[in-house]
């Protein structure tokens, strides 16, 4: 198989597959990826660049390709910036950050431990169960964050909240009747020999 071929069947965005072979033993796959793209935006002024600083691999497991294993070996560049002179590593949109897993394998990993167990996933992707543990963890709190993201404030009220915050409002007590006082205002009492004595 070509790469091309082998870049359209990873199909791993902004990356491309440059050499493929048998894992070890004849077992899964080993294939080198490089992003598609070559240059880099820096953080601090926000300027593109093409200046290469120096190149970095990084080793990343991906999901199974016809049952076989993958391993990637992916080229992390590192760029330097003309306009600032900021050094600058981009890392991978497809790895999920702090680990060495893509996201696409952390999802699946996640959804496997949630319909079964942590030693179940270990068992289908032939990962530790420590991995799955802690890529597990940080799937959860990135959805986490993301619902959280999705939430929008509420600006303005709808007819139906509306009417609903009319009927649930206190209601003013009900008139006195003509010529009562409020509680503020009664006649005072004393306590004669036990008898209270008032006006009216």
């Amino acid at each position: 198989m070509d790469f091309e071929t082998w870049t359209r069947v990873l199909g791993l965005e902004a990356m491309e597959v440059v050499e493929a072979q048998r894992g070890e033993g004849g077992r899964g796959w080993r294939l080198a990826v490089i992003p598609t793209s070559g240059i880099g935006l820096c953080p601090e002024c926000h300027n593109p660049t093409s200046s290469r600083h120096m190149v970095r691999w990084q080793s990343v497991r991906d999901l199974p390709i016809a049952g076989q294993d993958v391993m990637l070996d992916m080229q992390t560049p590192q760029f330097s910036c003309g306009h600032c002179g900021k050094v600058f590593t981009v890392h991978p949109t497809c790895v999920l950050e702090g680990t060495h897993v893509t996201l696409r394998l952390a999802e699946a990993l996640t959804d496997c431990v949630n319909v079964s167990t942590l030693s179940a996933a270990a068992a289908t992707y032939h990962l530790p169960e420590s991995t799955i543990k802690a890529v597990f963890e940080k799937v959860v709190e990135r959805r986490r964050a993301e619902k959280l993201r999705s939430l929008k404030p509420i600006t303005k009220l709808g007819v139906d909240e509306i009417h609903l915050g009319a009927r649930d409002a206190p209601r003013p007590p009900p008139d006195k009747p003509s010529g009562s006082l409020p509680p503020s205002e009664s006649a005072p009492s004393a306590d004669w020999g036990g008898k209270k004595i008032g006006r009216g």
